[in-house]
């Protein structure tokens, strides 16, 4: 699907662009993935990532500053990415090793995330267990996320606002480099 041409494939528009290089710290994806898609979420009222491996939250305030900037917002007034009251109609795909941005419908760019994640995970045989089975991983699997739990600490109030300060800077940074850069 990396040919030429793939774009138009899936029905995908590139955004004349580049991701800055502070663009995944801004917006607190660490998935490590090549492909990831952003949207807004009312459900919560989010900023979400997708990476066809997982999805969650990731920071509104990132999302917020990088789609409503004057050199990206221009070329996502057609789309829509979501809203406190609506689903998102359209994902933000970001090439995070090219720095390229594209935006597409959902269902496609879901279906790319899916058919690009699937090609970096090896493939196995279908897996058979019994109700008997299951049952026993699943208890296993919910004694082991208990006992984890049991380890995480809660954090402390300073570290909590280190954490936000941290998140502010990647955001101010993620402004200074679309504002530095010619990013047409």
């Amino acid at each position: 699907m990396n040919g030429p041409g793939w774009q138009e494939e899936i029905m995908l528009r590139q955004i004349p662009v580049s991701l800055p290089e502070s663009f995944e710290a801004a917006l607190g994806y660490s998935g490590g993935l090549k492909w990831v898609a952003f949207y807004w979420e009312p459900c919560g009222d989010e900023a979400v990532f997708d990476d066809g491996f997982c999805s969650g939250d990731c920071s509104w305030h990132g999302f917020l500053n990088f789609v409503e900037h004057p050199k990206v917002k221009p070329w996502l007034a057609e789309y829509d990415l979501g809203s406190s009251e609506f689903e998102a109609k359209h994902w933000l795909l970001c090439d995070l090793v090219s720095r390229e941005v594209y935006v597409g419908e959902r269902a496609e760019v879901n279906k790319f995330l899916q058919e690009e994640t699937s090609k970096t995970l090896p493939a196995s045989p279908p897996l058979e267990v019994t109700k008997e089975e299951l049952t026993e991983i699943h208890k296993r699997v919910l004694e082991n996320i208990k006992a984890e739990l049991k380890e995480v600490p809660t954090p402390s109030m300073l570290e909590i606002e280190a954490e936000m300060k941290k998140q502010h800077e990647a955001v101010a940074k993620m402004i200074t480099e679309l504002g530095e850069k010619d990013h047409a």
